[in-house]
């Protein structure tokens, strides 16, 4: 059983934080190991789909970061990382 689109729309729609709550939730109840089998198969299809949307937030955020960057005059000044993941090379400045 695949999760649905409407669960990982729900899933979405949870901050960060309320996301990984509910991940380790589910694998505290995982570890317990008192969960039939089939509960701990849909425990864990639940969870990959989240650690999913999670990881795509934090990379979305990630993105979003801004950076404190020297100044050529010597002051500094904030650039906005806004771009792609990795399509700036390992610079870190857009290409």
């Amino acid at each position: 059983m695949a999760i649905s689109e409407e669960k990982i729309k729900e899933f979405e729609a949870l901050s960060f934080e309320d996301g990984m709550a509910r991940l380790e939730e589910i694998v505290k109840n995982m570890e317990g190991g008192k969960v039939p089998l089939e509960q701990m198969i849909a425990n864990f299809e639940e969870g990959s789909a989240l650690a999913a949307v999670c990881h795509g937030k934090l990379s979305a955020l990630k993105r979003k970061i801004d950076v404190l960057q020297k100044n050529p005059a010597g002051g500094t000044m904030w650039k906005n990382m806004d771009f792609p993941e990795n399509s700036a090379g390992e610079s870190g400045n857009p290409s």
